[in-house]
Formats: structure tokens, sequence, C-alpha cells
């Protein structure tokens, strides 16, 4: 189910390719992308080779290339690889509105859309936020997101993760802080990090037709005649190449004033960090380091890292050229990222 001609599909670019042969929703998409647009148009999407995960092989390490002269012989070389399998996490919403509300309103159709759009974004923000924080040891049914992968600053080879993580200078020396954020880079793309749908589905998502029921109240007595529909959205994470993505941790948010640390000296130091070649890096930060950073921005503090650039009638935050999302569900507390043993 992959769009030809593009090699890393967002999941826009997915149903576009699609035939109009009503296999595939358009419409609840639509609403997933409207409703969670800073997150999901960036993402590439893939089909996996597995119904339940999808598993794919990693580089660790590269082949060997030979010097030669005439008549010299060449020794073969392979590079070192392994197996991962990256589990498929299933999220479910219903819709139960008053049947009378429906029935009685001018226009039925668009009262369920309107409720259809708050579930699709609760359901994307679910998985904006699996995709960072995930964890099946916490979580079977969920997925791995970013952090578990970047769980540890501070090392120098550059074959382990710990090197692509990096503590931030926007910190103190308070073991007790509470109000720990990261930025995380992401390197969108099938040979970096892709989102993934069980092979042969519909691209995850999906949703049953609009049925009558009746419940039963909270007080075990009343009956309610509802229209109601169920939403399901199949989706996992995969990073392929380690190297590609990294993450700025133990960031003081109620401090950014105080210390007055260049966070622009972190990420840049990050992106030089990472690969860059065949994906597409995009930079995720909490709300509050993104006000912080704009006002920087627009006082021209930070003119020589950071740009707005117009981009389809929006103002976007640049880095080096690199697009900055901020993104509702890193704006949580997050436990102090240790140090790489």
């Amino acid at each position: 189910m992959a769009t030809k001609g593009t090699r890393n599909p967002t999941m826009r670019d997915l149903y576009k390719g699609l035939k109009e042969d009503g296999s595939f929703d358009r419409e609840i998409v639509e609403l997933v992308m409207e409703a969670n647009s800073d997150l999901l148009a960036d993402a590439v999407v893939k089909e996996a080779n597995g119904t339940e995960n999808d598993r794919t092989t990693i580089r660790t390490g590269l082949p060997d290339a030979t010097w030669t002269a005439y008549y010299e012989g060449t020794q073969p070389s392979k590079g070192a690889k392994k197996q991962v399998s990256n589990s498929i996490g299933t999220l479910k919403s219903l819709i139960q509105v008053d049947k009378d509300l429906i029935d009685d309103s001018p226009n039925g159709s668009e009262e369920m859309l309107d409720e259809a759009f708050s579930h699709a974004e609760a359901m994307g923000n679910e998985v904006c936020d699996a995709i960072f924080y995930g964890n099946i040891k916490a979580n079977a049914k969920k997925f791995n997101g970013l952090a578990p992968i970047y769980n540890a600053f501070g090392g120098t080879d550059n074959k382990l993760a710990s090197y692509y993580c990096i503590q931030s200078s926007v910190r103190s020396t308070s073991a007790s802080n509470t109000n720990l954020r990261s930025i995380f880079l992401v390197g969108w793309g099938r040979t970096g990090a892709y989102l993934h749908y069980p092979r042969g589905s519909k691209s995850g998502l999906e949703r049953g037709p609009v049925k009558d029921n009746t419940i039963t109240m909270a007080d075990d007595i009343s009956r309610l005649e509802v229209k109601e529909q169920f939403f399901k959205w199949r989706v996992g994470l995969t990073v392929k190449d380690f190297r590609t993505c990294g993450r700025i941790c133990n960031i003081e948010s109620n401090n950014l004033t105080s210390l007055d640390k260049d966070i622009g000296e972190d990420m840049l130091r990050l992106k030089t960090r990472v690969r860059k070649k065949g994906v597409k890096p995009v930079f995720y930060m909490p709300e509050s380091v993104y006000e912080w950073l704009a006002v920087k921005t627009r006082r021209q503090v930070l003119v020589t890292s950071f740009s707005f650039k117009d981009i389809a009638g929006e103002e976007v935050m640049h880095f080096d050229g690199i697009p900055i999302r901020k993104l509702d569900c890193l704006e949580t507390n997050e436990t102090v990222v240790g140090e790489a043993s």
C-alpha cells in the first residue's frame, strides 16, 4: 500500500496515492491529520511486514572497503546487523451522543463530525505521547517510543544511543527538580524513524458505522438512547537507525529565564551529531521552551541560528534550516535522565 514515487510517504501521501474504491476511509485520516497536524504532517508512514509487529534489520556496523592494484583480489565483507521487532499498539475510542440531540439537529451529520474531530484529536494526542514516551515495560499495550532509546546521556561512542542524548546546559545541580523537559530531534524516513501500521490494513486507521444503541446511566437505572461510533488506530514506531534521532534532556523549564543558558548551543551539538542523509530532520519541543526561544528570536538575541519562515501561510520557527514544532505531549514532568555508565 505504499505510494508510488514517494520514498518517504506521510499519512497524507499514503491515502492520496490509493484508489477511489471505497476501501480506504479518507475522511478519518483527514480528521486525524487536521487535529494533530504538527506531528503527523512530518511523520513517515510505512506498512509493517507483520500484523502484530514490524520486524526489521538495523545496521550496527559498516562493511570494509579495500584499496587494490591490478591483479589483486578483494576480500569480501559485510556490515554488522541485527534484527529487532517493534510492536504495534491498538488504540480505540467510542463516540456516544444523545440520539435526540442528533435527530433534532438541523444538521445531525455535522454534530457527529464535531464529536469525531474531538475523538481524533484525543487519539492523536495519545499516539504522540507514545511516540516519545511509550514503553512496553510500563504498558505492554502501547509501543516503544524514543525516550527508552535515548535514556542516558554523555556517551562518547557514536555507535551507542547515549552519544545522541545530550544533557542540556539549562539545568541546576538540584536533584529534586520536577520541571524537567526534553527536546527531541527526529529524522523521519525509511532509513531513520517511521510509523508503521499492520500489513494488509487500511493505514491502521478505521472507524465503524454510526449505530443506534441504548445504554444504562451511572445510576444503574436510567436508560439513554445514543448514536455511537467506534474508532480504531493500530500504530507503532520503528527507529531503523538510532543515529538519525536524538534528545536534549534535563531542561529545567521553570529556570529558563533565570539560568538564561544557550539552548541553541545544545541544539547545534545534537544537529551536528545526528545523521541527516535520506531523512527529514525535525525538532520537537514543549510549548514552554518554544515560547522562550520564540521571544528571544523576535528580540534578535538568537538571530544567527533561529528564524521564522512562512510555510503555506503559517510562520514556522527554524533552527539552522530545521523546522521546530511545539507539542503539548512534551510538556511533561520527566524523571531525571542519568549519565551513561
